[in-house]
């Protein structure tokens, strides 16, 4: 398949998935909108890769059980992962970019722990390791 149809068939999966993704996160958090701040936002818009962007404002959110779930969720999508960006409200000018590659085998692992505060530095996640230049 190519073309058009290619196109149409990925835009569809990135949308289940987004809409998947969202189903999920709203047992754990609030989704944040126009009007106030949430826990997380999912990017809406797919840009041609098997992706879809996840941004966590509340490092709650990265609990071991959410992350796990998330990978559940991709895991019936063969090809495709969820990138999960960390940005703390509190800390978008002092804490390096860092996040997650949720991948229905394996998650990436590129937190950078030493940044949250103690309650949230031991998560683990099995089956994960962290990101090399091949990532």
């Amino acid at each position: 398949m190519t073309g058009p149809d290619r196109d149409n068939l990925q835009t569809e999966t990135f949308e289940r998935l987004a809409g998947e993704i969202g189903t999920l996160l709203a047992q754990f958090g609030k989704h944040d909108s126009l009007l106030e701040t949430g826990d997380y936002s999912i990017y809406g818009d797919y840009w041609g890769y098997p992706q879809v962007k996840v941004t966590i404002a509340n490092l709650a959110l990265l609990r071991p059980q959410v992350i796990e779930s998330l990978q559940h969720v991709v895991a019936a999508y063969p090809g495709w992962e969820i990138v999960v960006a960390v940005a703390d409200p509190d800390h978008l000018d002092d804490w390096p970019r860092m996040g997650l590659y949720i991948r229905p085998h394996v998650i990436i692992d590129g937190l950078q722990r030493q940044y949250f505060p103690a309650e949230y530095r031991g998560f683990e996640y099995e089956g994960s390791r962290r990101g090399t230049e091949q990532d």
